[in-house]
């Protein structure tokens, strides 16, 4: 293949006319393409308004194209927000219950007996990465971790916890003894009574396993910016019936949508958070509805998985 030759934004605009893309304001979209990158915007989101390969839906406008853009910017920045409380409570859930476990040895995490033998590979890797951490900040003054080496001689856990990324905190909960992983969901569930009243089952925790895995994974994709609409977690979640079932999945369905990780986060956040989220997802939902012409706003919502016409469902109410 040949390289991609370097257009200018007069070309780029004229290319784009001669796919048959309207532009009504040329001058807004010369600033808008200098200030947002042609690839990121042209390449990433026109693919819904296409009819071939190379040209454009009858209709099909460059405000459309950008406000698409616009509206991925804003899911994404939606969710990353929630997930971040995803985090914090799962933190401070896997903490507390760590240091329980390990009341006699406030250093547990850095001794192999403390997780599952089968899974030695991550269980190095993992211990590996506190030791660098630990290390790393034992150098800044003014620092949780130097304050604690410093006058007890060791960091516990709760201190430790808040120094770990999402990925660190997916491995310790994945790695650590099924006992503990049933503590850990069955914490959780206290989220999933808050969001489902009628809830009364076990949270299986390779479910919450997998649940935090596809959420780390979409979490990544909106913290770097990356384009939220065609993505896919590289694997479904495990089937939770009394979760999916009231969202009518059945086992079959994919499950490794943005709308599956979405459902998911009703397991990890408060009542109130979940209609938060849930409710500007579907105001900025209809917000796109308004400007797109050319195509269904059923398009868009299908790409990341949301079932035809989700927001046009009724808001929920949060708990006081």
């Amino acid at each position: 293949m040949l390289p991609k030759e370097f257009k200018t934004i007069d070309e780029q605009i004229n290319l784009l006319k001669s796919r048959g893309m309207i532009i009504p304001d040329e001058k807004k979209a010369k600033k808008y393409l200098l200030t947002n990158n042609y690839y990121n915007i042209i390449n990433g989101y026109s693919k819904p308004f296409l009819k071939e390969k190379e040209q454009y839906l009858p209709g099909a406008t460059f405000d459309e194209v950008s406000r698409l853009y616009f509206f991925d910017k804003e899911l994404k920045q939606t969710l990353f927000n929630y997930i971040l409380d995803a985090e914090h409570h799962l933190k401070s859930i896997f903490a507390y219950r760590f240091a329980e476990t390990h009341e006699e040895n406030p250093e547990a995490y850095l001794d192999i007996r403390a997780y599952d033998h089968q899974k030695s590979l991550s269980v190095a890797y993992i211990i590996s990465k506190i030791n660098r951490i630990i290390s790393k900040n034992s150098h800044y003054q003014n620092n949780s971790i130097n304050y604690y080496l410093h006058n007890y001689h060791f960091v516990p856990i709760w201190v430790l916890v808040d120094y770990l990324d999402f990925g660190d905190l997916s491995t310790l909960i994945n790695v650590v003894p099924r006992g503990l992983q049933n503590k850990i969901a069955n914490d959780l569930t206290s989220f999933i009574v808050d969001n489902n009243c009628d809830f009364q089952d076990r949270f299986d925790p390779k479910v919450m396993v997998s649940f935090i895995k596809n959420i780390h994974e979409t979490r990544n994709i909106c913290a770097h910016n990356n384009r939220l609409i065609y993505f896919r977690c590289r694997s479904d979640s495990k089937y939770f019936e009394y979760l999916h079932g009231k969202y009518n999945f059945i086992p079959d369905d994919d499950r490794s949508t943005v709308y599956s990780t979405f459902i998911s986060l009703q397991c990890f956040i408060s009542q109130t958070e979940y209609a938060k989220l849930n409710n500007t997802i579907r105001k900025r939902a209809k917000t796109l509805e308004n400007h797109l012409i050319s195509i269904d706003i059923n398009s868009i919502l299908n790409l990341l998985g949301f079932p035809n016409d989700w927001h046009l469902r009724p808001i929920i109410e949060q708990n006081d």
